[in-house]
């Protein structure tokens, strides 16, 4: 049986020309947040890098501005390319001009995405009796 060998460090990058079209896990730990999947090559210049983040993330609650932790466990799917992109073609796309695959500012970036969304603490989800004056 064959062990699955993880690419795990602490910053992760790779040069797009160097990934091939097998399938690559890596591992990666941002604010405590597990971001793993694995990565190949799609097409001369695209790369495919599917994943997940499982952890705990600290939010902010819309309705009262409290910040509270919450478990996530979400997956993700993102296109690398290093050619300039039009923004019809994906929006599940990243350029990287320099030819440099970041795995830390992707993880870091779908936290981002998943904190700008509409977030309720606890307390806020239980109120029923939320009124807006105008």
């Amino acid at each position: 049986m064959l062990k699955e060998r993880f690419t795990d460090i602490a910053a992760m990058q790779i040069s797009l020309r160097k990934i091939h079209e097998s399938p690559k896990p890596f591992k990666i730990t941002e604010n405590g947040i597990a971001c793993s999947g694995s990565f190949r090559r799609t097409g001369k210049h695209i790369v495919l890098i599917e994943g997940t983040l499982k952890g705990e993330l600290e939010l902010v609650c819309d309705r009262c501005g409290s910040s509270f932790m919450a478990p996530i466990d979400e997956s993700f799917a993102i296109e690398v390319v290093d050619r300039p992109v039009k923004v019809e073609e994906s929006l599940d796309m990243i350029e990287c001009l320099d030819g440099i695959v970041d795995f830390n500012s992707i993880c870091k970036s779908e936290i981002t995405a998943i904190q700008s969304e509409y977030h309720l603490c606890p307390k806020c989800e239980d109120d029923e009796d939320f009124e807006i004056e105008i």
